[in-house]
């Protein structure tokens, strides 16, 4: 961590040639979502924990309108202007930061410009959303740069809103919700309605958590937003039994049970998907509680299956991993992590048995989808914070 900071702050001198008496120093982690698949944009809950994958920034005021921006890990620039943020599909990762300065200045915050140097571990694609991290960083930067009087969910909206509504990801919150709210060592209970959360302890240190990754690049973001749009009919015609449910957070399992011949095959397996998932990450919550990894696992098992069978979302790759892990012993669970069709799986394992998974994942995988995979070993860590 000292020796990435270092690094920045050199390559920040280097590039800008300035003395930055305010110079600051962000960082804001990626995530994974132990379960809760698919829930978040429905109204409902998720179980993710903020990870030691992250965007790292360096930057200082510059007195002028212009956002002057280096990617370490890119090797290019960007520059623009406050008064000109519009979305340029050229401007790549620029766009995420230009949304960040949109809204804050909607939101009627007083900023200016900067020069900033970047730095990111969130590997792209992986299902750990190096997006949330980026947009998250960004605003905190800002934040410490201007003095702003951003409250925690203040900073989550502006950086759900950049992503969303500027870029145009038809994503739910609960990514920027855990970048900014993570906590070492725990899981964020998010209530995507109320938007508010609960932190739970893991019940032992020894756990980490590992990132299998398919490198089957996630490449079907038409058929995500058509399960979206799923979803969003089967509350319509839901409604038409009980106005009062407006998304399907709002439906009991014993009340789909009696009104789903009411929705079309097709509807029905995605309404419960998402309506069985929300109480098993009620029930995951319950289990970390009381200190029951063996349910929690089991519960990560049974998300996986009905995102395979019932929203659909799954590839052979991914069952492939989920199938691997389940037979080495310390893993306690395992499911598919992002949204699917593509990307990665996450695994709950005890320390001592990383290396078995690792070893297993490395010799099976080729030999059954002739591809090659990538493991993460990731530690459970804060949110969004200054160094």
């Amino acid at each position: 961590m000292e020796e990435r900071k270092k690094s920045l702050l050199t390559n920040f001198q280097e590039k800008y040639s300035i003395a930055a008496e305010n110079l600051k120093v962000a960082i804001a982690p990626g995530r994974v979502n132990l379960i809760g698949g698919h829930t978040d944009y429905n109204m409902g809950f998720v179980l993710p924990c903020a990870i030691d994958k992250d965007i790292m920034i360096a930057a200082a005021s510059n007195q002028t309108d212009m956002v002057n921006l280096y990617s370490l890990n890119l090797e290019n620039s960007f520059s623009f202007s406050l008064k000109n943020l519009q979305l340029k599909a050229e401007d790549r990762w620029s766009n995420y930061a230009k949304g960040i300065c949109h809204y804050l200045m909607e939101e009627g915050y007083e900023i200016g410009g900067i020069n900033g140097v970047l730095h990111g571990t969130v590997p792209i694609g992986s299902g750990m959303s190096s997006s949330a991290a980026l947009e998250v960083s960004i605003g905190y930067i800002f934040q410490l740069l201007f003095n702003l009087d951003l409250s925690p969910l203040d900073l989550i909206k502006i950086a759900y809103r950049a992503e969303r509504e500027f870029i145009g990801v038809m994503c739910g919150i609960m990514d920027q919700y855990v970048s900014v709210a993570g906590v070492d060592n725990s899981v964020i209970f998010i209530d995507c309605r109320s938007l508010e959360h609960e932190v739970i302890k893991m019940p032992r240190t020894d756990i980490q958590v590992v990132i299998l990754h398919t490198n089957v690049k996630r490449a079907a973001g038409s058929a995500l937003n058509q399960r979206k749009n799923e979803c969003f009919e089967a509350v319509r015609l839901l409604q038409k039994e009980n106005p009062s449910i407006t998304a399907l957070r709002d439906v009991t399992i014993d009340y789909f049970e009696k009104l789903k011949e009411k929705l079309p095959p097709l509807l029905r397996k995605r309404a419960q998907h998402v309506i069985y998932e929300n109480q098993r990450v009620i029930d995951a919550k319950n289990a970390l509680k009381q200190n029951d990894l063996e349910t929690l696992g089991t519960l990560m098992y049974e998300s996986h299956k009905s995102l395979a069978e019932l929203y659909e979302v799954s590839i052979k790759e991914l069952d492939c991993m989920i199938n691997i892990a389940k037979k080495v012993p310390g893993v306690i669970g395992s499911r598919m992590t992002g949204a699917g069709l593509g990307g990665a799986v996450v695994s709950l394992v005890e320390k001592d048995k990383v290396d078995d998974l690792i070893s297993k994942v490395y010799f099976e995988y080729p030999r059954l989808t002739n591809k090659k995979p990538t493991t993460y070993v990731c530690k459970i860590s804060d949110g969004v914070r200054e160094l």
